[in-house]
């Protein structure tokens, strides 16, 4: 057996010097001083790319990785070389004696690497975390895929409130959870295998009861709420009606019995439990109510099955049953045009502007540049001839550069999106909304029904027409009235019946 290495005999080579090795060493230090000044320029200049956070935070961490693995990895295989190339004249494992001067430069520059390497990784992994987090990864890094929900999303109420909050909330649990599921979502983001456009509601979404509640607490509602609300006819002069509506908003309070109001469906004492026979759940043919310590109450549709089919996903109700489009709403052509006309953007001085814009976004197009300029060119031909004056072509000019960037928020014909994929729950307008169950056809064994009676969440305060809708509010309360002179012809149906989907905007 040869003789065991002294401390005065010549120092071995370090494991590090070999090829592989050295290439880890270039490729780490390269990578390293890259990301000294990546991270440097982006905490001093503050840039909003989303391209180079990924490189930054995400990529060039990686490839670090991957130059210290490569280190390590020559390291072992020259380990591995000297012990079957001569058999115990090397230690198996390192003898650490700092009385040498050799093996203290090697430790303290050792020490000084890793300690450099360390706090790199530790601000880098701080703001990857964040970076991950933000809005700006989650819609414009994908953007061929989430280009429409971060449009909607910059355009909501919700646009200060960060993807992260609402999709996955506190917590390592749900975030380690989210970022397993982003896996999937990578790989189909880089095969090509994703869903266009995106398929609703989200079946693993954290309940609402942890991310919704957050702000919005339920002990807290308000009592009513007053809500406006426009509509312009397709008439030469874009008549309007305005209604003022009181929402009877509502809540409960721990203690103080059910609540009343729309709200009364969480309150502390209930519960509100369902059966969807569609995916989207618009279908909704059992409802099952519990309150406080009374037996539950169920209540079947007339088409209802009983029992019902086995392997029923039975639904306990909450915030995004009803508000299933907090952030990311894609408003229909006729509420696009009613709601700007409404606030005076949309300018109603055009003769038949809610005619032309209607039909002119309603309309499918093959692409967005194709939409941009066929709104340019229709809108044009409309009032081409017309005496509209100076003022008159400055408006046409005005109200095209606004329906085009409607358009630009709402639709997105490469991804397949605008308001028909997406019903929208909270009203009963254009989508079944409350009356997937208010609609007097639910009954429980002991003919009790779900009430269809619109007072129970609202009121008309106030309803004006023509001029007046852009006059003084009266307050003066008092029944809907249809406009346009139609009587009570809509009683009796659904607001959705005639205001919904047509045979020719549903799709397959």
């Amino acid at each position: 057996m040869a003789a065991t290495r002294k401390p005065n005999d010549t120092i071995p080579p370090p494991l590090s010097r070999n090829a592989i090795s050295f290439l880890g060493w270039i490729v780490s230090c390269v990578l390293f001083f890259t990301m000294l000044i990546l991270i440097g320029s982006d905490i001093l200049f503050h840039k909003s790319s989303p391209y180079n956070s990924l490189i930054t935070y995400l990529v060039l961490p990686g490839m670090l990785a991957g130059g210290v693995g490569l280190i390590f990895l020559g390291m072992a295989l020259e380990w591995y070389r000297r012990h079957k190339a001569a058999p115990g004249e090397y230690p198996r494992l390192p003898v650490i004696d700092v009385n040498q001067g050799w093996q203290r430069w090697r430790i303290l520059i050792g020490l000084a690497l890793g300690s450099m390497f360390f706090a790199i990784s530790a601000i880098g992994t701080y703001r990857a975390y964040h970076f991950t987090e933000s809005p700006t990864f989650c819609g414009r890094i994908c953007h061929q895929v989430m280009k429409p929900e971060y449009t909607a999303y910059q355009y909501s109420s919700h646009a200060r409130v960060s993807c992260a909050e609402c999709h996955i909330g506190a917590g390592a649990d749900w975030y380690v959870k989210s970022k397993l599921s982003g896996l999937h979502q990578v790989y189909a983001v880089l095969t090509g295998t994703y869903h266009l456009p995106i398929k609703t509601p989200i079946d693993n979404l954290r309940p609402a009861r942890e991310t919704c509640e957050e702000c919005h607490w339920p002990e807290k509602f308000s009592d009513s709420l007053e809500k406006v609300i426009w509509h312009f006819s397709p008439d030469q002069a874009n008549t309007a009606t305005r209604y003022n509506l009181l929402l009877k908003v509502g809540g409960a309070v721990p203690g103080g019995g059910p609540g009343r109001g729309i709200h009364w469906h969480i309150g502390h004492d209930v519960s509100v439990r369902y059966w969807a026979r569609d995916h989207a759940r618009q279908d909704i043919p059992w409802v099952e109510v519990s309150m406080g310590a009374k037996p539950p109450r169920v209540y079947r549709g007339p088409d209802c099955p009983d029992p019902l089919p086995k392997g029923a996903e039975i639904r306990t109700m909450d915030c995004i049953d009803c508000h299933n489009r907090p952030a990311h709403i894609f408003r229909s052509p006729r509420q696009l045009v009613d709601f700007f006309m409404g606030n005076r953007i949309l300018d109603t001085a055009l003769p038949y502007l809610k005619r032309y814009a209607t039909e002119i976004l309603s309309r499918p197009y093959r692409d967005t540049p194709t939409a941009l300029a066929t709104i340019a060119s229709e809108l044009k031909a409309k009032y081409q001839g017309q005496a509209l004056g100076t003022r008159g072509q400055a408006l046409v000019a005005l109200n095209t550069d606004m329906l085009q960037q409607l358009y630009e928020r709402n639709f997105f014909p490469e991804q397949g999106v605008d308001w028909r994929q997406y019903p929208v729950n909270i009203g009963h307008f254009e989508f079944p909304g409350c009356t997937r169950c208010h609609d007097e056809r639910h009954k429980s064994t002991d003919g009790r029904t779900i009430s269809n009676d619109c007072r129970m969440c609202h009121e008309f305060l106030d309803q004006a027409e023509g001029e007046a809708a852009f006059g003084p509010i009266t307050y003066q309360g008092g029944p809907f009235r249809h406009p346009r002179n139609l009587g009570e012809i809509w009683k009796g149906h659904n607001c959705n019946d005639c205001h919904g989907l047509t045979a020719t905007e549903k799709r397959p």
